[in-house]
């Protein structure tokens, strides 16, 4: 938040300042009234009569940064940190302002100054907050341990600990913890972040116990973080995480893993509600990824691209998939390009069947088979090796596959094929028959003629 305009200071120099009064009175009026392009004007012309008018000065930095124009109220801040070097609040609100302009290493300098000036809670936590924008973890955690005094308020002691956690300094965030839950019983946070910590250090039944002593203290909905903690350290965490959701409808997490859950069941319509919740709420890339999943496996191949898209690299295969269905394969093909997972790549090998592009399908498909002797794999890769003439290597990666997956209707039909044109017809009658028998339509019609 900004620092709010102060009251009118004392007039100290006498008759021209008091001429200078009633703008001033207007300006701050204005400003609390919410009419902020009105107060930035008012107070631009007293500035203009007096560049020396530190509540201007501040007023227009503040107005401006209420009306999101950020580079103008920077540009004011500045402005008052030069002409008033050694007033605090000018640097804090320059920091404020450089962290809504995502610039973390402009914002931590401003509030460095700002703490040299006066060591307040708030420059400390906005230094705190700056300088872990920046990457620097250690450095937040350890501006918030200088700045630690008995008088600091329990939002001050949890920034403390979650910044230590931040830092990979667990060990020692935790007497921060104990001694803020004690202190403050009811604050969730401090609770979560307590059992975290004992859970990631092995202590995983210690930390369901200081959850259940955490929700005798916390009421309310804020209970429904505990929940949700309890519920990923529980073996049964449905229960949990329903209890969870009923009590806070916007903790998207539980929704969304509700929905995980049903998705991993095979229940993709029953998922669908639980993350379309989770999305309203919060459109992670995780949440978009399993609303893809649940699409593509729905028949939905538009709303499963929209979703793999907004997942972002994670949902490229996802993307790629719904694009196969919309018949993009091109596409397809482009997206899969890049990707080395083994699903990735057998779909890819698919792909360049379909395109004709048989040497570069065996090439691909080779030694993703005999990395993992997947039968699907296995079957394409026989079907590009046909393609290719090499029969005989055909009717080895088939006989493998059979032995493997025995009712898999379309290597019995490449068998066949294969088999035909080895000229082994009595074999190849068989093995079409076999494939028939197990559903494959391209047998049947072969048997046919």
């Amino acid at each position: 938040m900004m620092r709010r305009v102060p009251k009118a200071l004392p007039l100290l120099l006498g008759l021209g300042l008091a001429l200078a009064q009633p703008s001033l009175e207007e300006a701050e009026a204005l400003l609390r009234a919410g009419e902020y392009g009105k107060a930035a004007l008012a107070y631009e012309e007293i500035l203009a009569q007096d560049y020396g008018r530190l509540e201007a000065h501040l007023g227009l930095g503040v107005a401006l940064a209420k009306l999101g124009r950020l580079e103008e109220a920077r540009f004011a801040f500045l402005q008052m940190t030069q002409v008033f070097p050694d007033r605090y609040e000018g640097y804090y609100n320059l920091g404020q302002v450089y962290l809504r302009l995502a610039k973390p290493k402009e914002a931590a300098e401003a509030f460095s100054k700002a703490v040299e000036l006066n060591p307040t809670e708030e420059a400390y936590l906005g230094l705190a907050s700056a300088l872990s924008q920046a990457g620097q973890a250690q450095e937040a955690a350890q501006a918030l341990k200088r700045g630690l005094t008995p008088e600091r308020t329990p939002a001050y002691r949890l920034a403390l600990a979650q910044a230590l956690y931040a830092a990979q300094a667990r060990v020692e965030a935790v007497p921060v913890l104990y001694g803020l839950v004690n202190r403050e019983p009811g604050l969730a946070e401090a609770w979560d972040l307590l059992a975290r910590i004992l859970a990631e250090e092995g202590l995983k039944e210690r930390a369901l116990r200081e959850l259940d002593r955490g929700l005798k203290a916390v009421e309310g909905k804020e209970r429904a973080k505990l929940l949700l903690r309890k519920a990923l350290l529980s073996p049964t965490p449905e229960p949990l995480l329903r209890e969870a959701y009923a009590l806070d409808p916007s903790l998207w997490q539980a929704a969304y893993l509700l929905g995980q859950r049903r998705l991993e069941a095979g229940d993709a319509r029953g998922a669908l509600g639980f993350l379309q919740a989770a999305y309203r709420v919060s459109p992670e890339p995780e949440v978009a990824l399993a609303l893809a999943a649940a699409y593509l496996r729905l028949g939905d191949a538009q709303n499963a691209y929209r979703y793999a898209e907004e997942a972002g690299p994670p949902g490229t295969f996802l993307k790629a998939q719904a694009a196969v269905a919309l018949g993009r394969k091109a596409e397809a093909l482009r997206l899969l390009e890049g990707l080395s997972a083994p699903e990735a790549q057998a779909l890819r090998g698919a792909l360049l069947l379909e395109a004709g592009r048989a040497e570069e399908a065996v090439a691909l498909l080779r030694p993703l088979y005999e990395a993992g002797r997947n039968p699907e794999v296995g079957v394409n890769l026989a079907a590009g090796l046909l393609a290719l003439g090499r029969l005989g290597e055909a009717e080895l990666v088939l006989r493998e596959v059979l032995e493997r997956a025995p009712r898999q209707a379309a290597a019995w039909y490449n068998l066949g094929l294969a088999l035909r044109g080895l000229g082994r017809q009595q074999e190849a009658e068989r093995a079409l028959r076999q494939a028939a028998s197990l559903g494959s339509k391209e047998a049947q019609a072969l048997l046919r003629r």
